[in-house]
């Protein structure tokens, strides 16, 4: 078994000088499979986030971040002509095996980089292309969690479900998006001191509905706190998660490969047999 780090964003300038060097810890470590995520960086940051997965064998996810929902734009004429090229892009990349999912996208009402009427509608035509295309989807949710469900419950019964990315809600939360059939995945901010009630939900979480990412090059958990994030660090997110629930790591390795499998439409073999120097 292997662990996986299920979010990160290689294509982060962080790492435009040691991505190699990066990679190779990770791999060091025992990390078996990345999905790095084509979003966060501007609203087309596609093409380098499909050269890295392509050269190192791994997989990736395309969308437009909240922050970016806006498209830079101010006219409305300008932002309808804008997202259509944006889906038709993101469209054209499915023909890539390694595409698995349409992420991250979502709602992000703490920080309020792009208008929320321009979050909402961006959302909703990407969770449309996901319907479409018959991915699944990588949400971002921040204190946007009751219009993030309302939007996803409009088209639930026509994607194939997908991920909470980096949770923060509560266990209350939690229910609603295990009850939706929604995956929930963990990051750094569990192995923090005061972070009791993400320690809460992590322990709540059933096995079968739990994934782990770095979200790298933030949020490093754990002894790392302070420093880049990168994906050899999942290891501790592993580590400290399988005391909270009381089991081995190699038994939490398993059951986080079985639900890769099941939330992204993987094969097993190729999770396993993909990840290069």
């Amino acid at each position: 078994m292997v662990f996986i780090d299920t979010h990160l964003h290689l294509a982060s300038p962080d790492y435009r000088n040691d991505i190699v060097d990066v990679v190779k810890r990770a791999r060091d470590a025992g990390v078996g499979q990345l999905i790095t995520i084509g979003s966060g960086y501007g609203a087309e940051n596609f093409d380098e986030t499909i050269q890295i997965a392509d050269r190192f064998d791994i997989f990736f996810a395309l969308g437009v971040h909240p922050h970016d929902a806006d498209l830079g734009l101010s006219s409305c004429n300008e932002y309808n002509a804008r997202i259509d090229s944006i889906l038709k892009r993101i469209k054209c990349a499915k023909s890539n095996p390694k595409m698995i999912a349409i992420g991250e996208i979502g709602l992000d009402f703490y920080y309020n980089h792009s208008p929320r009427d321009l979050q909402k509608n961006t959302f909703s035509a990407l969770l449309e292309l996901a319907s479409e295309v018959r991915l699944p989807v990588i949400i971002h949710s921040r204190d946007s969690f009751n219009d993030t469900i309302d939007i996803i419950r409009s088209v639930r019964q026509r994607i194939k479900g997908g991920v909470f990315h980096c949770f923060s809600g509560t266990i209350e939360n939690a229910r609603v998006v295990l009850d939706m059939g929604f995956f929930i995945s963990i990051a750094g901010i569990v192995t923090f001191k005061k972070a009791v009630e993400m320690q809460r939900v992590a322990t709540y979480v059933p096995l079968d509905r739990i994934l782990f990412e770095t979200d790298a090059p933030f949020l490093s958990p754990v002894p790392y706190r302070g420093r880049r994030n990168e994906p050899a660090y999942v290891v501790e997110i592993y580590r400290f998660v399988s005391d909270l629930k009381r089991i081995t790591i190699e038994e939490l390795k398993e059951c986080v490969l079985n639900n890769v499998m099941n939330c992204f439409c993987i094969r097993k073999e190729d999770i396993l047999d993909t990840f290069k120097r």
